[in-house]
């Protein structure tokens, strides 16, 4: 298992197939849509495999994946993970979301450099990179914040609204 990460309002856990509910508010809210192309998973069992796979993928060291929720509760408020590594684990991915309803309160940039701290320092990558909508205004401002610069000449393969960031470790 990884390792638990605290902010100052947050506790980044492991996920448990119990948050199924609430993921599936995180991940097929009509706001998230808007910006991540994804077939969207009605079955409560074929939710439950995919987090049974991302805790599979954690166990196994191919990912870091965080459930999102507010110190002093257990409700899953968002996810932020480090995956797709190279092979020598120098490079990693970051991914997030978080629902809708809080948006706007800093939480993505308390949890955001909490995973940069981790991943820079912890895990000892040298670059994390992150795709994001060219539209999603806050996703870039959170990436433009925490020192992620554009790459503006790269593509993101099946995915043309994509846009490509990323940070090296400094």
């Amino acid at each position: 298992m990884q390792s638990e990460l605290k902010t100052n309002r947050l506790l980044l856990r492991n996920i448990l197939v119990d948050d199924y509910k609430e993921l599936f508010e995180i991940r097929f809210h009509p706001e998230v849509l808007k910006h991540i192309k994804r077939e969207i998973i009605d079955d409560k069992t074929e939710l439950k495999s995919f987090i049974l796979d991302r805790i599979k993928d954690v166990e196994n060291g191919k990912t870091c994946y965080w459930g999102i929720s507010e110190l002093g509760s257990t409700k899953l408020i968002g996810t932020i993970c480090l995956w797709n590594f190279n092979d020598t684990k120098t490079f990693a991915e970051i991914g997030y979301e978080l629902h809708p309803n809080c948006h706007g309160k800093g939480f993505m940039s308390e949890a955001m450099v909490t995973v940069l701290n981790f991943g820079f320092e912890d895990l000892q990558l040298k670059i994390i990179e992150a795709f994001t909508s060219k539209h999603n205004e806050p996703s870039k401002a959170l990436l433009n914040k925490f020192g992620f610069y554009l790459e503006p000449n790269r593509i993101d393969e099946g995915f043309p609204n994509n846009i490509i960031y990323r940070k090296q470790n400094a």
